[in-house]
């Protein structure tokens, strides 16, 4: 992944996230749903 694609902000690809939620079991499935789609990458 280019540095110019992690800095541009939000995409279909990147996605930004500042601390864990409260309800982490869901957000876990949301992190693997991610990974395993359309090229999403976990940085």
């Amino acid at each position: 992944m280019a540095e110019d694609d992690l800095f541009s902000g939000e995409s279909v690809h990147v996605e930004y996230k500042v601390e864990l939620p409260k309800k982490s079991e869901k957000y876990m499935k949301t992190v693997v749903a991610y990974a395993n789609g359309n090229g999403g990458r976990i940085i």
